[in-house]
C-alpha cells in the first residue's frame, strides 16, 4: 500500500515556486528520510499532506485518502512532530498526554510510562516552563502515544541529547516493526542514514535522487583518506574529486583507475588508507556543490 502519494504537485507562494511536478512514493511500512537544503521544499510537503496548506495543482494521497475531504480521518490515524514544537503553553505535560489519549479515544499507561521513561520527560511542568529540547520530547511522545498509522516527522531529533536521540531512533524501529510507516525530513544526515529505509533527496522543489539508504550513497565514487608524509601528487589524477588536505592527512572522492591509483600509492610510503562508500552528508555536498 502506497501509504503517501503524490502526483504532479506544484505550490508556489506569489512568485516563488516551493514545488515543480513533484512526484513521491511512500510505501507501508517505510522509514523514508527526506533530505534537502533550506528552501527546497521539505516544509511544504510536509503541511500539503497534513491539509496545512493546498496544492495549486496536482494530487495527493495519504493512507489511501485526501487530504482536503478527510482531513479528521487522516489526523486521527497519523502522529506529527513539528520543527518548533508548538503545543498548549499553560497546560503541564500530564495533562497534554491527557488530552491526546482524549483525542485519539485510548487509555495506554504502559506505552505512555514507556515514553516517559525513554525519552526522560518531567511531567509535572507546564509546557511553557520547558526547555526546547524537553519540549520536542514531549511532542514526540504525543505523537506516538496513540500508535499510528502514519508518522511525519519534522526534525524530530533538534535539541535532544545523545542518549535521548538514541532512543528516539529505537521507539522509530519498534513503531515501524509494529507495522507504522514513517516519513522523517532531518537536516542531521547522519541519523537519516542511520534510521532510515529509503532516502528521497529534494532540491528546488524536485526530487532529484532517490533510491534505498544502502545505495543511496552509491554514486560512482569511492571516499578515500590516507595518511603519508611523502608528497602525494593526487589532484592531477582523472577521477579525483573535492580534494582536501591538512598536512599529512588527504581526503577525497574518486571515480578513476583502482589500478591507477594503486599504482601512485605503492610508490609512496603510506601511514593508512581508508577507501568506502562515501558518507550522505559526502553524497549531499556532491549535489549541491555542483
Amino acid at each position: 500500500m502506497e501509504v503517501i502519494k503524490l502526483e504532479r504537485v506544484n505550490k508556489s507562494y506569489g512568485k516563488v515556486r516551493a514545488l515543480t511536478d513533484l512526484n513521491l512514493s511512500v510505501n507501508e511500512g517505510e522509514i523514508y528520510g527526506f533530505i534537502g537544503p533550506n528552501g527546497a521544499g521539505k516544509s511544504t510537503t510536509i503541511r500539503l499532506l497534513l491539509n496545512f496548506l493546498r496544492t495549486d495543482s496536482g494530487a495527493i494521497s495519504v493512507l489511501g485518502l485526501n487530504p482536503t475531504t478527510h482531513d479528521v480521518e487522516i489526523k486521527k490515524q497519523t502522529g506529527y512532530v513539528s520543527a518548533e514544537s508548538f503545543m498548549y503553553h499553560d497546560m503541564k505535560v500530564s495533562d497534554l498526554f491527557r488530552f491526546t489519549e482524549h483525542y485519539h479515544g485510548i487509555r495506554d499507561g504502559a506505552k505512555l510510562k514507556k515514553l516517559v521513561d525513554m525519552l526522560d520527560i518531567d511531567i509535572h511542568k507546564k509546557f511553557e516552563q520547558l526547555s526546547f529540547g524537553n519540549r520536542k520530547k514531549v511532542a514526540v511522545a504525543c505523537a506516538l502515544l496513540h500508535s499510528p498509522k502514519l508518522l511525519i516527522l519534522d526534525e524530530p531529533s533538534n535539541g535532544l541529547d545523545p542518549v535521548i536521540r538514541n532512543n528516539l531512533y529505537e521507539l522509530l524501529q519498534e513503531e515501524q516493526k509494529r507495522g507504522a510507516t514513517i516519513f522523517f525530513s532531518s537536516h542531521v544526515l547522519s541519523e537519516v542514514q542511520k534510521v532510515c529505509t529509503r532516502i528521497g533527496l529534494l532540491k528546488e522543489g524536485q526530487l532529484i535522487r532517490e533510491n534505498n539508504a544502502a545505495e543511496f550513497t552509491n554514486i560512482g565514487f569511492k571516499q578515500i583518506e590516507l595518511y603519508t608524509d611523502d608528497t602525494l601528487n593526487i589532484g592531477s589524477m582523472n577521477g579525483v574529486q573535492n580534494l582536501e588536505q591538512k598536512g599529512n592527512h588527504y581526503h577525497f572522492l574518486y571515480s578513476g583507475s583502482a589500478n591507477e591509483l594503486i599504482r601512485l600509492l605503492s610508490g609512496i610510503n603510506v601511514t593508512s588508507v581508508q577507501i568506502e562508500e562515501p558518507e550522505l552528508e559526502t553524497v549531499f555536498m556532491h549535489f549541491f556543490k555542483q
